[in-house]
């Protein structure tokens, strides 16, 4: 059941996402539209859904080695978090999510905001390679630089070539391979380079 705009008005919304009204809209590469919105508690099974029309190799690109997904617990210290918070992307200003934003402060450095993203990308919601990941990064950078986080960390897989691009996009470190490993992904092979395909790697971007 959608969540009306007055449930959402009375909504714990933290400081991180009171700029953020319900279905902001993103414009996309290929000129549809796309709307975001600061999650609530209520929204979990929406992000269960999400994550059950996901490609394996998405949930693994997100998560790593780690179980996909969110327990109960888990999403409500994001949603209910002072300065924590997710966003959730629909095509239609309903409760079809096709991405989603986290925005968690790290615990041991408040000043470093931990992101993630995951956009879905099987049928009918591949939303991948339209622009929508890197709109939506840069509204998180913007909304955790208003916030006054001082820096944002990415932890990715080193062969996770969309997060890499949009790392360099917001002004984070450029690494070499990122072109290799999208062009060797383009052509369904695995990148050799005498690393695992499932290390991860941190980057950082400063604010």
């Amino acid at each position: 059941m959608k969540t009306s705009d007055a449930e959402l008005e009375i909504s714990s919304v933290p400081p991180l996402l009171t700029d953020v009204r319900h279905d902001t809209p993103f414009i996309l590469d290929d000129g549809s539209v796309a709307y975001t919105r600061a999650a609530v508690v209520e929204d979990y099974p929406l992000v269960e859904d999400l994550h059950a029309r996901c490609s394996a190799a998405s949930l693994v690109g997100r998560y790593g080695a780690r179980r996909p997904g969110f327990s109960a617990a888990e999403w409500r210290r994001m949603a209910d978090s002072p300065r924590s918070r997710v966003l959730l992307v629909t095509p239609d200003q309903s409760d079809r999510v096709v991405a989603m934003a986290s925005m968690v402060e790290r615990s041991n450095a408040p000043e470093v905001c931990d992101v993630a993203m995951l956009v879905a990308d099987r049928s009918p919601d591949a939303y991948q390679s339209r622009g929508l990941g890197t709109r939506l990064a840069d509204l998180a950078a913007d909304l955790a630089r208003d916030t006054g986080f001082k820096s944002l960390a990415v932890t990715s897989l080193w062969t996770n070539w969309r997060m890499l691009l949009i790392v360099e996009h917001l002004g984070g470190p450029v690494l070499p391979q990122t072109s290799y490993v999208r062009n060797m992904a383009m052509l369904g092979l695995l990148p050799n380079s005498g690393l695992d395909v499932a290390d991860e790697i941190e980057l950082r971007i400063e604010l």
